[in-house]
């Protein structure tokens, strides 16, 4: 379980809380009237609208309480800077958000959201504590408030092609690729296995663009490798200043090794040994996340990291159906090889959403029943069935309805075993500036103008320094 991390208004009296100024919010109970919302949430769920209203109504939504669904831009950046117009003007609507992770070190200690602390029923709080998945929950709390409820959690995975491994002379479901991690090394050698016997482009793709090498993709490699940016899993919050900094470490080498011999081949001059590279293009240094799918979708790929939303769109029957096979991270090191606590292993990054409350909305109490309704198990499951979004729950994979899911189904086991695996990179105020510096140096290092040592030289250093102008 992650550590919380901040600082965040103060609470009142049960049912009201601090909006981070001199004023408290009442949230009171909802009367019954008569009420629009607005929630502003992701194309993914507009494009569904019908379906989803239904769910709620179906989840208990009291009827006097309808829901407009609004999308504008998306992408967690741009979603970030139109929360920020609203809040910080204190526009009332919208009334629900759907909100990602990062979002919780800036717009916690502005009281830009409410204390769900004080909206929800003890019932839904317990429920929160003992059957969600942990990390996911403990990424939007902030010095004891918590200040987003998951919708879904998106699981990372490896997706492959079947047809193309068995080409190889390979066996996945034999050998159980589904739910038995394999060490990186295997992975490059069927890998460059099946490019072989394929007519085909690419082995591996995945986004390696500066936005993501250094806090997600790359990041997962180095985590499998037992490396870690900040020691244990426990400090990745902070406190900023009073943490070891780790990255200047053989791991941290290790996995940016790993990266230029995939891409570059055993000829790097860095290259891991005993470790088959050729597999990556260069490409992937440009790409991110919908760029680095196109060689998969287009059938000129045989192996691709992408998150479970994805899964869908891959394995639907209209795409590659039953071709598409799922499994999880490999690794460089076991668990207990790693030196850190919550490294080794498959491991793979956090990502999902969650829902906020404004707490300049005018219709708080009815905003609460909403929220009650959007995180029943009824409807975290039929929106993995009508969306494929992952429900945050893990008991929910083993429900019958979770079992009968179109697609998704098939998938199930992988995605359970990998979301027991899940790490969150820090949240905290210097992690923008931080992740920007590291993605800067371990760029530069898989794209072979600079040694993995002195990538991790330089990212250490330039980390050190924020850390210790934060502290100052």
């Amino acid at each position: 379980m992650l550590a919380a991390a901040g600082s965040a208004g103060i609470i009142g009296a049960a049912g009201c809380i601090s909006d981070g100024g001199d004023d408290e919010i009442d949230i009171g109970e909802y009367d019954g009237e008569e009420v629009t919302l607005e929630y502003a949430t992701a194309p993914l769920f507009g494009d569904v609208e019908d379906q989803l209203k239904e769910s709620l109504r179906n989840a208990g939504l009291p009827e006097n309480i309808d829901v407009n669904i609004s999308t504008g831009v998306w992408g967690a950046d741009d979603q970030e800077k139109q929360y920020t117009q609203i809040l910080q003007s204190d526009q009332s609507s919208p009334d629900i958000m759907l909100t990602n992770f990062s979002y919780t070190s800036a717009f916690a200690p502005r009281g830009w959201l409410v204390d769900l602390n004080e909206a929800l029923p003890q019932e839904k709080l317990d429920e929160l504590e003992n059957d969600y998945h942990q990390v996911m929950v403990d990424s939007m709390r902030h010095e004891g408030g918590l200040y987003g409820i998951p919708q879904f959690v998106d699981i990372p995975a490896i997706l492959y092609r079947k047809d193309y491994v068995e080409n190889a002379g390979y066996d996945p479901e034999g050998e159980n690729w589904a739910t038995e991690p394999m060490t990186w090394e295997r992975f490059g050698e069927i890998v460059s296995d099946t490019l072989e016997a394929n007519d085909i482009n690419d082995g591996y793709t995945t986004t390696l663009n500066e936005r993501t090498i250094g806090h997600q993709t790359g990041y997962e490699k180095i985590v499998t490798m037992g490396g870690n940016y900040f020691g244990d899993m426990e400090n990745q919050h902070g406190p900023v200043g009073d943490r070891p900094v780790t990255i200047d470490e053989q791991p941290v080498i290790d996995g940016l090794r790993l990266l230029r011999t995939f891409m570059h081949g055993s000829d790097d001059e860095y290259a891991l040994d005993g470790i088959t590279g050729d597999i990556l293009p260069s490409e992937a240094l440009g790409w991110d996340t919908q760029p680095s799918q196109d060689s998969f979708e287009a059938g000129q790929a045989a192996f691709h990291r992408n998150w479970s939303y994805a899964i869908a769109n891959f394995a639907s029957d209209d795409a590659f159906g039953e071709d598409i096979g799922l499994m999880p991270f490999p690794y460089g090191v076991t668990e207990e090889e790693a030196e850190y606590e919550g490294t080794g292993g498959t491991n793979a990054t956090l990502g999902g959403w969650h829902l906020s409350l404004n707490p300049n909305s005018e219709k708080l109490p009815a905003a609460v029943e909403l929220l009650k309704a959007m995180t029943s198990d009824s409807f975290y499951l039929d929106i993995f069935e009508i969306t494929g979004s992952t429900p945050p729950k893990p008991g929910l994979f083993e429900s019958d309805q979770a079992a009968e899911v179109p697609v998704m189904s098939r998938y199930l086991d992988t995605l359970q075993l990998q979301s027991e695996n899940q790490w969150v990179h820090p949240i905290n105020q210097v992690w923008d500036s931080q992740s920007s510096a590291i993605a800067e140096e371990f760029h530069a290092c898989v794209n072979q103008e600079q040694s993995p040592e002195q990538a991790v030289q330089n990212a250490q250093e330039r980390v050190e320094d924020i850390e210790a102008d934060e502290a100052e």
